[in-house]
């Protein structure tokens, strides 16, 4: 790869953090619903980037495909998590119980994390879709026959609301969300397909200005009331004036693909580097950011920009005052 295509991967990756952190900072309205379009598909796709096939018939292949891809991130996901709730239960003065309980739910993850480990449903099904694509890749050859499996899994997750045959703290739900991997391994694949196919064409002008436009067609469009589109992945919400398949198929993907163009663009600017810093630092931002968001009310900061640059500046200096723990980041994200 060449230095300037990982700098627009990494612009990419903080457009898409701080989407996240601004539709976590803003209550329920069209603005959040236009960001949950795209946000979390925007790191499914980044994460297929990097995906390869390997030869599924040797175990000490998955060893390590397991050392490499899974084992730091699983282990990140218990630490952080930990101390995140551990965190809350101090700030809140929260008794031993409440402490187990959610500290056991880090064993269930999914839908059933909530308040400052909230979004740690994305390592959860992330983890479970690189396997799935990795597994998928590595003994299905015909990559039409590849789309096909993951495009049926896609249709599959649209054919119900939730998924209501087990039930986990309350929360109708399979454990890591494992369900949503339907929907996320169709992302993961395209973001494996694009990059081992001609990529090139995102950086020309005439593809960034057909998506941005098709970006604003949609935007226009659902404020203006011709369709409806509610996205969530965590708790599989897909609310949809036309047939889900077809908006859950094209609306993200326009979006995301249209990040991508624009940040290409934006590599090309002279300070572009400040957000290909902030895209070095998206898993530390996607970690701490809700307690961020928390703490910053908490001290009277209501002011919206301000909480969220709060939430994505401080878990950078953190990094950097811990620079050697944190320097190898995971890799879907290098």
């Amino acid at each position: 790869m060449s230095k300037k295509r990982i700098e627009w991967i990494d612009i990419a990756k903080a457009y898409g953090i701080i989407a996240v952190v601004i539709g976590h900072a803003l209550a329920s309205g069209t603005t959040t619903h236009i960001i949950y379009w795209w946000h979390m598909p925007l790191f499914f796709i980044i994460g297929g980037f990097f995906l390869k096939p390997i030869d599924a018939t040797k175990l000490t292949e998955w060893k390590r495909f397991f050392n490499k891809r899974i084992h730091r991130d699983l282990l990140v996901y218990f630490i952080a998590g930990i101390g995140l709730i551990t965190l809350y239960s101090i700030l809140y003065n929260e008794d031993w119980q409440y402490l187990v309980n959610h500290l056991s739910r880090l064993m269930v993850g999914g839908r059933a994390l909530n308040l400052y480990t909230s979004t740690f449903w994305f390592i959860n099904v992330y983890l479970i879709s690189i396997v799935a694509i990795t597994l998928l890749i590595s003994t299905v050859k015909s990559r039409w026959l590849q789309f096909a499996i993951v495009s049926g899994g896609l249709f599959l997750s649209t054919c119900y609301d939730k998924f209501d045959w087990l039930t986990f703290y309350n929360f109708k739900m399979m454990p890591w969300n494992l369900d949503i991997v339907l929907i996320a391994a169709f992302f993961t694949y395209i973001g494996y397909l694009f990059l081992h196919t001609d990529y090139s064409w995102i950086e020309k002008p005439r593809p960034i200005t057909l998506l941005v436009t098709g970006m604003g067609i949609l935007i226009a469009g659902y404020i203006n009331g011709n369709f409806n589109f509610k996205f969530s992945m965590k708790s599989h919400m897909i609310d949809a004036s036309l047939p889900k398949i077809l908006l859950l198929a094209t609306i993200p993907l326009v979006f995301s693909f249209g990040v991508f163009g624009l940040s290409y663009l934006t590599s090309r600017l002279s300070g572009s580097f400040i957000l290909a810093t902030i895209g070095q630092h998206t898993m530390i931002i996607m970690y701490l950011h809700n307690a961020l968001l928390d703490i910053a009310s908490m001290a009277g900061i209501t002011n919206v920009a301000t909480q969220v640059i709060i939430a994505v500046i401080v878990p950078m200096l953190i990094t950097r005052i811990k620079q050697p723990v944190m320097q190898n980041r995971s890799l879907y994200l290098s």
